[in-house]
């Protein structure tokens, strides 16, 4: 029997290209020689893998694409920055939900409950960050309305899941709208008649308000502080005999934050009790201004520089898109609504 002289010796790992170097070698001997040198068998060889980069890479990818909840590896080598945070989203929801699960054992109602609350507190925040044309929420809030409409939800083990993206969605809306640009902002809910000032994160001011009655409402929109004036005497700007017109009415300061004669100012005129949800239905609502306590338009006075932004919104808890489409200011933040006052 002939055989084929051996193969000259070449020094090679035991790797994929080994398997297939001698392949080719064997495939080129004639024909009747072949069954002395069968193809190698691939799962009788042993493979050298790629590195620890490469693989890292394969199982994150691969517990993205299977949902195993055993993969957690946030920093990867090689994963990107979009994988990371969608891992990251994902370990945080769950904590979140393995939190609830617990202290609603028992309770859907409250659960659900909770869900709302956030759901709400989550559009509010959500409509603010778009009316300072903050890009970022729009993902944001996409995500937090997909874990909302699963809040109808008849099994807990749904509901779960559904009331945790909402808080964690919610909460991230939150922290990244406080810490915007400069880090100050001073917002205002007409539905709450409340305003509260962001520093870099931190609660400078939270107050009940009193803002502009139904027939000369405060606009609604992103503002910002224009200048501030201390003291000052509010002269009206309709004439004597008109529904509207005021006598002159000295404050101790404004900050004013459209061109129009809208300002936050305290209202001597006006107990502190009566501020708040409701009041700008009642007899002490505003001509278009926001009625603040004295001690807290001191600190604001002193605080806001020029520039600050003021928003103010809605805040009913309805979808971002009802409550931006009540903006009444353009995209300076000049109002078109007309002459405003006290």
């Amino acid at each position: 029997m002939v055989r084929a002289a051996p193969l000259e010796p070449r020094t090679l790992q035991w790797n994929y290209h080994h398997v297939c170097y001698r392949k080719r070698r064997i495939e080129a001997l004639p024909r009747s020689w072949r069954a002395f040198w069968p193809p190698p068998s691939l799962t009788a060889t042993r493979f050298r893998w790629p590195g620890r980069r490469a693989l890292l890479v394969v199982i994150v990818m691969a517990g993205l694409g299977l949902g195993s909840p055993g993969v957690s590896v946030p920093h990867a080598a090689g994963a990107s920055d979009a994988v990371r945070a969608q891992i990251a989203e994902a370990a945080a929801i769950k904590a979140e939900a393995n939190r609830l699960a617990l202290q609603y054992r028992g309770n859907p109602q409250g659960l659900r409950a909770a869900g709302r609350a956030g759901l709400v507190a989550g559009r509010n925040d959500a409509t603010v960050a778009a009316f300072l044309q903050l890009g970022w929420a729009r993902r944001q809030n996409a995500a937090l309305e997909r874990y909302g409409a699963m809040l109808g939800a008849v099994h807990e083990q749904q509901l779960v899941p559904a009331v945790a993206g909402i808080r964690y969605f919610a909460s991230q809306i939150h922290n990244r709208l406080i810490h915007a640009g400069s880090g100050r902002l001073i917002t205002v809910s007409l539905q709450g008649q409340q305003l509260i000032a962001f520093d870099q994160g931190r609660v400078i001011v939270d107050t009940l308000v009193t803002t502009g009655r139904p027939a000369l409402p405060t606009d609604v929109g992103a503002m910002q502080v224009l200048r501030k004036d201390a003291p000052w005497t509010m002269k009206s700007p309709w004439p004597r005999g008109s529904a509207d017109w005021y006598p002159d009415t000295p404050v101790q300061m404004v900050v004013w934050f459209t061109k129009n004669g809208e300002g936050l100012h305290d209202a001597s005129w006006q107990p502190d009790a009566t501020l708040g949800p409701g009041s700008q239905n009642g007899p002490y609502a505003s001509h278009g201004c926001i009625h603040v306590p004295l001690s807290a338009v001191r600190i604001l006075f002193n605080w806001a520089p020029v520039g600050t932004p003021v928003v103010v919104y809605p805040g009913d808890g309805s979808p971002v898109a009802n409550q931006v489409a009540q903006q009444s200011v353009d995209a300076l933040g000049n109002p078109t609504s007309g002459l405003r006052g006290d």
